[in-house]
C-alpha cells in the first residue's frame, strides 16, 4: 500500500512532527468552526415554500394516507423520519426539530468522510480538503443543504453507504454484514430522493466485479445477495406503500412530476428553466464554479498523478464505480423540469469520495505535490464558504434570530392577538406557520400549494387519487367546512384566493410581520 499523503513522521517529537501536529489541530479547529457555521445557518434560515410540504405532512401522520389524503409527492422516507422525530421527542416545535435532523445529516456526512479517509488510507490532508469542499459549497449552503427538505439527507447517506460497500468488498476481509448495511443505506437514500435510484444498479454491479478471485456463485451469494437483502429492508417504506396503493403512489410521484408539475410551470408566468439550453447554463454555473469546480480540479489532478506513475491503478473498481456514479448524477440532473440548483448536487459526493480513493493511491514520490494541492484546495474552499459560514456563526450566537424559533413565537403571538385559540382550524397554503402556532390544518392543504396549484390540470383519471380543491372551487369548499381563521402569506401570490374569500365572508383581518415573514390573519366572527 502506498504511503498516505498526510502520513505521520516516524517520531512525533521531531520538529516536523510537532509542526504537523499543530497544523492538524488548527485544521480540526477550523473544521469545527465551519460545522458550527453550518449549524447556525440551518437554524437561522428563513422558512421556505418546500418545507411546507415535508414538515407539515410529517406533522399530520396518522390523519390519513400521505399520498391520497395529504398530497405528498416524493418517496416516503423523509416524512416518516420527521414524523418519528416529532413523536419521539413529543414536541410541537416542528420546524426546529426537522432542521435538527438536517444538522444530524451534516454531522453524519463529515463523520463518514473521516471514516472513509481512514478506511482508504487517504490521510488527513485529503480528509480536510473534501470536508472543506463540502461545508464551503455555496449551493449546499443555500436551500439545497439548509432546509428541512430532501435536498441534503440523501447526499449525506451516500458517504456511509459507500464506506460500507468498500468495507464489505475488501479482498482479504469481505463482510456480508457491511454489504447488507450498504444496501440498506443506499435504499434509504433512494427513499429520501428518487434521483439517487442509480445507486442500486451501480452498487450491484460493484459486488459482481470487485473480487475477481471469487467464483461467480461466491460473488452472488456473498456479495449481491446480502446487498439486495439490505436494500429490500431499507426500501420497505416505499414497497409497503406501493403494495397497498400502487396507483396512488405512482400518481403522486412519477405522475406529478412528469405531467402535473410540467403543466403548471408551462402555464405559469414565472422565471423558470425548462429547455436543455437553460439547463446546460445552470449546470455550468454550478459545476464549473464554487467548490464543485475545486472538486473537479482536485479529482482530475489526482487522476493524472496516479496515471503518470501507474496507469493501471485507474482500472481500480472503486475508481471506475465512482466515475460511473458521478456520470449518473450528471445525467439525472437534467431529467426534472423545470430545473433548480438542488438538482445538480448528486455528482458532488462521488467526486469527494473519488478524491479520497485517489489520495490513498498516490505514490510517495508525489507526496509533496499532492499535499500542496490538497492544502490549496482546502484553503480556497474555506474562502469560498467563509461569508456564509461566518453569518451562520453569528446566527448561532443569537438564538433569537433562529427562524425555527422566532416563527413559532411570532405566529402564536399574532394568533392570540387576533383571538385564536389552540386547535382552531386554519386554512392556509403555508401550513408550517399554522402548525407552529398550534392550530389545526386541512388535509387538503397539508402539502402547501403543491397540490392546490396543479388541481386545474388533473385529468378525470387522476382526480380520484388527489384530495384537493382549486381556485375556482375554493369558496364552495371552505363554505362546506368554514375555517376559524385564514392565514395568508403575503409573499405567496396564490394565497390571494384565500384573502378574497375571507373578505367576502366578513372575516376580521389583522396584519403581521414584514419582509419574508409578512402575513395576514383573517378571523371568522364567532
Amino acid at each position: 500500500m502506498h504511503q498516505p499523503v498526510s502520513a505521520e513522521p516516524r517520531s512525533a517529537g521531531t520538529p516536523l512532527g510537532r509542526r504537523q501536529a499543530a497544523s492538524s489541530t488548527i485544521a480540526w479547529g477550523v473544521l469545527a468552526l465551519g460545522v458550527l457555521g453550518v449549524v447556525g445557518r440551518i437554524l437561522s434560515y428563513a422558512l421556505n415554500r418546500d418545507e411546507n410540504l415535508f414538515v407539515a405532512v410529517a406533522s399530520q401522520l396518522g390523519n390519513g394516507d400521505i399520498y391520497r389524503d395529504l398530497g405528498y409527492n416524493h418517496l416516503p422516507n423523509l416524512v416518516y423520519t420527521f414524523g418519528a422525530a416529532f413523536k419521539l421527542l413529543g414536541t410541537d416545535h416542528y420546524l426546529l426539530t426537522a432542521r435538527v435532523v438536517v444538522i444530524l445529516a451534516w454531522l453524519l456526512a463529515i463523520g463518514s468522510l473521516w471514516a472513509l479517509s481512514r478506511q482508504l488510507a487517504s490521510g488527513r490532508a485529503a480528509f480536510f480538503a473534501v470536508a472543506f469542499i463540502l461545508i464551503g459549497n455555496t449551493v449546499l449552503l443555500g436551500e439545497a443543504g439548509m432546509l428541512a427538505t430532501n435536498g441534503f439527507i440523501p447526499v449525506a447517506l451516500v458517504f456511509p453507504a459507500t464506506l460500507c460497500l468498500f468495507r464489505g468488498l475488501e479482498p482479504d476481509r469481505p463482510s456480508i454484514a457491511h454489504l447488507a448495511a450498504a444496501g440498506f443505506l443506499a435504499s434509504l437514500a433512494i427513499g429520501f430522493k428518487a434521483n439517487f435510484v442509480f445507486l442500486a444498479p451501480v452498487f450491484a454491479i460493484a459486488t459482481l466485479v470487485a473480487n475477481p478471485a471469487m467464483t461467480v456463485n461466491q460473488r452472488i451469494v456473498r456479495g449481491l445477495l446480502p446487498l439486495a437483502i439490505g436494500g429490500l429492508v431499507g426500501g420497505l417504506p416505499t414497497l409497503l406503500h406501493f403494495v397497498a396503493d400502487p396507483q396512488s403512489v405512482l400518481a403522486h410521484t412519477i405522475g406529478y412530476f412528469t405531467n402535473l408539475q410540467a403543466a403548471y410551470w408551462s402555464s405559469a408566468d414565472l422565471p423558470k428553466v425548462m429547455d436543455v439550453k437553460g439547463k446546460i447554463l445552470m449546470a455550468e454555473s454550478i459545476w464549473l464554479a464554487n467548490t464543485s469546480l475545486l472538486a473537479l480540479v482536485l479529482a482530475g489532478s489526482l487522476l493524472a498523478m496516479a496515471a503518470i506513475e501507474r496507469w493501471q491503478s485507474l482500472l481500480d473498481w472503486r475508481i471506475v464505480m465512482l466515475c460511473a456514479l458521478a456520470l449518473c448524477g450528471v445525467v439525472v440532473a437534467f431529467v426534472p423540469s423545470p430545473s433548480f440548483p438542488q438538482y445538480f448536487v448528486p455528482p458532488l459526493p462521488f467526486l469527494l469520495i473519488l478524491v479520497l480513493v485517489l489520495s490513498g493511491l498516490i505514490d510517495p514520490r508525489q507526496r509533496t505535490l499532492a499535499l500542496s494541492l490538497l492544502a490549496s484546495v482546502a484553503a480556497l474552499a474555506l474562502v469560498n464558504g467563509a461569508p456564509r459560514l461566518g453569518a451562520g456563526l453569528a446566527g448561532l450566537a443569537a438564538p433569537g434570530s433562529w427562524d425555527a424559533l422566532s416563527l413559532k413565537r411570532e405566529v402564536a403571538k399574532a394568533g392570540a392577538a387576533a383571538g385564536l385559540r389552540k386547535g382552531d382550524l386554519v386554512a392556509t397554503l403555508t401550513p408550517v406557520m399554522a402548525i407552529e402556532g398550534g392550530y389545526a390544518i386541512y388535509p387538503e392543504f397539508a402539502a402547501g400549494q403543491f397540490v392546490y396549484r396543479v388541481a386545474p390540470f388533473l385529468s378525470a383519471e387522476e382526480e380520484p387519487f388527489y384530495r384537493t380543491t382549486s381556485s375556482s372551487r375554493l369558496p364552495g369548499f371552505l363554505d362546506a367546512r368554514p375555517p376559524d381563521a385564514i392565514l395568508v402569506n403575503r409573499n405567496e401570490a396564490m394565497a390571494g384566493d384565500f384573502a378574497t374569500y375571507a373578505a367576502s365572508r366578513g372575516y376580521r383581518a389583522s396584519r403581521h410581520g414584514q419582509g419574508t415573514r409578512a402575513f395576514d390573519i383573517y378571523v371568522r366572527p364567532r
